[in-house]
């Protein structure tokens, strides 16, 4: 209670000047009395509770002594808001961020004006330093506070920040020292308390977090912690200047009298490009700092960012947050920077709840911590949403327009709507949810003109936000010619270029997904909108629309993306089905129908045979854990009746006659084709594809749609998860399925065309780096041709996908053709090259029906690695024949060699064994470029002096970089366990020196794949849920393994050791066993020591036994076992058991550290 009394005499005395001065006393005493519970409720996070103590407090205090109030004029209104603003003072002393949430909570609660409190809050900030010279807040005496920036510089400039940690929280639970967050959310989850552990203890979150897990919460967070300073200073600024930016004023004189908003759009530009700028910086600094402590700390598995996996967290809607679950703290990290940044600025998504929440309040340690949802949850129980002025979103609204890329494709636009520099914003209607507002340019007299734009600003909805969007007259629409011509000029191309002639499986796709069938006038037509322009080429080269054009510009935190619509006549859709039954893909099912109405007459009377097929299906299709199977077969069930009415077949009729194709056909290349025609549109439309999450999705609406998607995949092999997110059914193929699905649609969906940005379909662009993926590779039949040339036949193959090209060695160069009289399987051919790494166009031989794809060996040295060694094999074998001269066969394989070291960027390095040690060098008397190769390994997580030694040229003599074999077994960890762009670099640089040993000879190719597969093997497997039978000493024993963690200890003498500690069950006895190990003898042997228990079941004999399965069942060796004259049992394990250990995440990355540090 001192504590308040002392903080409530110091708020009460800050107001002592004001005009309430002769009711000090009463007012003083009814604070202290009263701010102790508000405060408390408040820190609590019950803010509405809070607020209602303070207001009937404050009511009770002047019905107790009204005619003093009465007599200096105070109201009781008044009175709650002198009582508000103590409580508020004293909360911004313990923390600034819960003090502004509750006064906002006050606002809400209609307590008090939104203008008063804002007054209010601008005086607290002004006055805060000014008081804290003379408040005195409660810190007992002899107690160190650190403040949340103190205590980051510290831990940043130690040597070892996690043990400073430790240290530091070891002080707080002695007493001695207060920390602010997130520094004390961290203390209570790595150094807790007893009593705070007893606590944490009935989660399972916290019995998984060992110690390894613990540093690695530690090192995210203070990552985070880094980077959410650097933006956070600049975002403080962007968001004083977005009030500033748009000002609301009254025009007019009553009863006429209106509001205008008038806009800067010059500072909105100048503040969009700051704000851009520094968030940029800000991801920069968590992504180096993540990599620098994941490899410093040996943290991989648990700081990895995956930015696909990190984006798609940022922007999943809260029913999505539980597919997070398991992402580590490094993707927790990042998305929660991109989380915060959309939340702050507008796009108010799920996890951007959680982040501002944890970041600002709460401790951004719970933050990673929690799964994505649970903080979600626990942040909106927390919490208090800020209300949002309507100057702040229009502010916000405005600024989109200069975000990029949008910014940069839509220039024109941007800089006609920005001349003269403001804007003026009239309100033409306002509803519950939404603001319509008319623009017109402030010219410089102060007049107005009016521009034909309009600003819709609608609330949305939970986790969706606020959409911007500018709705433009016809005026404005010829600004955008350009982008409708290029559609234009993308739908002719598109359609030379489809591999399936009959445009029906990809038009019915189109109709699964965004391509709408509604009525005007009384007619039934097809139309579309989008903001993608490649979705409305390829939309415009299948269904010719009549009419498309640009409606509005949708302003978003990528900048102004344009609103396309279009739409035509229905007979389009009735003509392509008429076609395909007559003599397409239709007639090879048994169609018969001449129309969309005949063909959803023809569904229904089949319909029997869909749900048969989808019964039979059920064992290749994954039933989420929210998904209602037996419901959804129901519903399927009943759409036989519903098939007349096209908002419900349009979503099922694709599917359905992949299914009936299936059935009646079989899978073979010709129908694989149609399944991808046929799916194309549907991940084009509404699916998504993701290479770097392995995934390929589809969404529908209904429950009995995804469970029918969901067995047409499973009907071609491809095995998909179907799951419930929200209100929405999703269709989710990941892994190997994901890489066949991705291929298929690649292969036989639309073309993806090259130049500009804009036309570039990004959903194909990731379908052919998925579809990439073991995609098989072969050559055949080496001979003369009679022109004299030699030729081969080479096979790129994808499951029942095969196309065979002929490869002619002519001159000194390398020729890959195809020819076929059919367009589509040229276009087959040029597809499968592109999956192989060579771009390569279809071109009509003269005025022949021929069609050719060919492609040089510079095109074919930037290929994948398989192909290329398809092509050097063809050239060796050549030589070895006889056919072609030694100097020519080295000129064909040196363009090779150096086609792939353009496309890589790697020198030539020397790789060879000397002495039986392999040798792995670059050199050259260029110091620059050694210099360059000193940072190029850096980038891969390399460190040189313990990975790679640098020698400079000096006398004209060569320099050169050298990698030691640690540093080759750490690269090819990293490119396993590296993050992002990193593990992209490692498995590059792997890539590149296997195929130098392979060149070299054999033994140089086995000794280097033997690093590799070491480097590759550390961490592949996790203790945790690791179960095996063992046999020891004649005996079997099953030992379950809960988990377990490793960390290095100083010994006697200062010498390092590492613990190993693994928790495991062995015949139902459960156990923490701990393995020491240390350098012993002339030869400085890894041996390490443990002692059988002499308390465990059964005693030592027994213990020993269960020890000795662990080990074995962990390392598949069985230790050494001593018994002493004392009794005591001595357990030893040596080089090779540590090998073993070494497979283990958990393990690995202390053991590699403590090899490195102790040497080998």
């Amino acid at each position: 209670m001192e504590m308040w009394r002392r903080h409530g005499e110091a708020a009460s005395a800050s107001l002592s000047a004001a005009p309430y001065s002769a009711h000090h006393k009463l007012y003083s005493e009814a604070v202290v009395s009263s701010i102790a519970s508000a405060v408390a409720l408040a820190e609590a996070g019950q803010f509405k509770e809070a607020v209602q103590y303070v207001q009937k407090a404050a009511k009770a205090l002047y019905e107790a002594a009204k005619e003093v109030f009465e007599q200096v004029k105070v109201t009781v209104q008044r009175l709650v808001e002198l009582f508000v603003e103590a409580v508020t003072r004293v909360l911004a002393w313990v923390d600034e961020h819960k003090a502004y949430l509750f006064l906002m909570t006050t606002v809400a609660a209609g307590v008090i004006a939104l203008s008063v409190s804002l007054d209010m809050w601008g005086l607290i900030e002004l006055d805060k330093l000014a008081h804290a010279a003379s408040l005195t807040p409660f810190i007992p005496a002899g107690v160190k506070e650190y403040s949340r920036e103190e205590l980051f510089n510290i831990l940043r400039k130690a040597s070892d920040p996690y043990e400073k940690f430790r240290e530091v929280a070891k002080a707080a639970n002695a007493g001695g020292v207060r920390l602010a967050e997130p520094w004390e959310s961290l203390r209570v989850l790595i150094l807790p308390k007893p009593s705070e552990e007893e606590r944490l203890m009935r989660g399972k979150a916290y019995r998984e977090l060992d110690e390894r897990k613990k540093k690695a919460l530690f090192y995210a967070a203070l990552a985070l912690e880094e980077a959410f300073g650097v933006y956070k200073s600049a975002l403080k600024e962007v968001a004083e200047g977005l009030r500033e930016a748009v000002q609301k004023r009254e025009v007019g004189e009553w009863p006429f009298k209106r509001v205008r908003y008038v806009a800067d759009l010059g500072r909105l530009a100048k503040l969009a490009e700051k704000e851009e700028a520094t968030f940029e910086k800000a991801l920069e600094v968590l992504r180096k700092r993540l990599n620098e402590y994941a490899v410093r700390h040996g943290l991989g598995g648990l700081l990895n960012v995956e930015e696909g996996a990190a984006r798609k967290l940022a922007e999943a809607k809260q029913p999505e947050l539980s597919e997070f679950g398991g992402v580590s703290f490094g993707v927790k990290a990042l998305a929660a920077l991109m989380a915060y940044m959309e939340y702050a600025l507008g796009r108010r998504g799920a996890f951007g709840k959680a982040a501002r929440h944890w970041l600002e309040v709460g401790g951004s340690a719970w933050l990673l911590y929690y799964t994505p949802r649970t903080a979600y949850n626990k942040a909106i129980k927390a919490s208090a949403e800020k209300p949002s002025a309507v100057e702040e979103m229009v502010a916000e609204g405005l600024r989109r327009l200069f975000l990029k890329p949008g910014a940069d494709h839509y220039r024109g636009f941007v800089e006609e709507l920005a001349k003269g520099g403001r804007l003026a914003l009239m309100l033409e209607k306002e509803a519950e949810s939404s603001y319509m507002f008319r623009l017109y340019r402030l010219e410089e007299g102060g007049g107005l003109k009016e521009l034909g734009i309009k600003l819709r600003i609608e609330k949305v909805g939970e986790g969706v936000g606020i959409t911007y969007v500018l709705e433009l007259d016809a005026r404005w629409r010829e600004l955008f010619k350009q982008e409708l011509e290029a559609a234009v000029k993308a739908a002719e191309e598109l359609k030379e270029r489809w591999p399936i002639e009959d445009r029906s499986p990809y038009m019915l796709s189109w109709v699964n997904s965004d391509v709408g069938i509604s009525r005007k006038k009384g007619a039934r037509v097809l139309e579309m909108g989008t903001t993608h322009l490649w979705q409305l080429a390829e939309t415009h080269a299948l269904f010719d629309w009549s009419y498309f054009t640009v409606l509005g510009v949708s302003l978003t935190l990528e900048g102004p993306k344009l609103q396309f619509r279009a739409h035509t006549s229905f007979d389009k859709l009735d003509e392509a089905i008429r076609r395909s039954a007559e003599g397409g893909w239709l007639k090879m099912l048994g169609v018969k129908a001449e129309s969309w109405d005949g063909l959803k007459q023809w569904v229904a009377g089949n319909w029997d045979e869909v749900i048969s097929a989808v019964e039979r299906r059920l064992e290749g299709v994954k039933i989420g854990p929210r998904f209602d199977l037996a419901k959804a077969l129901e519903e399927l069930k009943g759409l036989k009746s519903k098939l007349a009415d096209d908002k419900i077949a349009r979503e099922v009729v694709a599917p359905a006659l992949l299914l009936i194709q299936a059935e009646r056909l079989g899978v073979n290349e010709t129908t694989l084709r149609y399944f991808g025609g046929a799916a194309s549109g549907t991940i084009s439309g509404d699916g998504y594809v993701s290479a770097a999450m392995g995934v390929v999705g589809l969404t529908s609406g209904e429950r009995a749609v995804a469970l029918l998607w969901g067995a047409a995949l499973a009907a071609y092999g491809i095995k998909a998860e179907v799951r419930r997110t929200g209100s929405a059914f999703q269709v989710v193929a990941s892994g190997g399925d994901a890489v066949k699905l991705a291929r298929l649609y690649f292969l036989y969906g639309p073309p993806l065309l090259e130049g500009d940005e804009k036309v570039k379909s990004h959903k194909l662009a990731e379908a052919m780096k998925l579809g990439a993926e073991g995609l098989n590779i072969s050559w055949e039949g080496l001979r003369r041709t009679k022109g004299g040339h030699i030729a081969a036949d080479l096979t790129i193959s994808e499951g029942d996908v095969e196309i065979k090209y002929n490869v002619y060695l002519r001159g000194h160069d390398i020729l890959l053709e195809f020819r076929s009289t059919n367009r589509g399987r040229a276009e087959l051919a040029a597809r499968l090259l592109r999956l192989a790494g060579v771009t390569a166009e279809v071109k009509k031989e003269g005025d022949r029906d021929v069609w050719r794809v060919t492609a040089t060996t510079d095109r074919l040295a930037a290929g994948r690695e398989e192909l290329r060694e398809a092509l050097a094999e063809i050239v060796k074998t050549a030589r070895g024949n006889g056919w072609v001269d030694e100097k020519k066969a080295e000129g064909r394989l040196e363009k090779l060699e150096k086609g792939r070291t353009v496309r890589e960027g790697w020198p030539k390095y020397l790789v060879r064994l000397k002495k039986g040690a392999l040798e792995v060098r670059f050199s050259s008397p260029n110091p620059d470029s050694i210099e360059r190769e000193t940072r190029r390994l850096g980038e891969v997580g390399l460190k040189e002096g313990r990975h790679f030694t640098v020698k400079m040229p000096e006398g004209g003599r060569l320099g050169y970089v050298n990698i030691l074999r640690k540093g080759l077994v750490h690269a090819a960890w990293l490119s396993v366990h590296g993050s992002g762009e990193q593990r992209r670099l490692a498995e590059d640089f792997i890539s590149y020196i296997l195929e130098r040993a392979k060149e070299e000879d054999e033994d140089v190719r086995r000794k280097v794949e033997e690093m590799v597969k070491e480097g590759k093997a550390r961490g592949s497997l996790t203790l945790r849920n690791f179960e095996k039978k063992v046999e020891v000493d004649g005996r079997e024993h099953v030992v379950k393994v809960i988990g377990g963690g490793a960390e290095l200890k100083e010994g006697r003498g200062g010498r390092k050791l590492l613990r190993l500690k693994i928790t495991a069950e062995v015949d139902g006895v459960w156990r923490e066993y701990v393995i020491t190990y240390g350098r012993h003898g002339a030869d400085n042997a890894a041996v390490g020591r443990a002692y059988a228990s002499v308390d465990a079941p059964g005693g030592r004999e027994a213990d020993a036994e269960r020890f000795a399965a662990v080990i074995k069942a962990l390392t598949g060796r069985e230790p050494k076992v001593y018994r002493m004259k004392d009794g005591t049992i001595i357990i030893k394990c040596y080089g090779e058991h540590l090998e073993g250990f070494m497979r283990y995440t958990e393990l690995a990355d202390a053991i590699v550290r403590w090899l490195e540090e102790m040497g080998r």
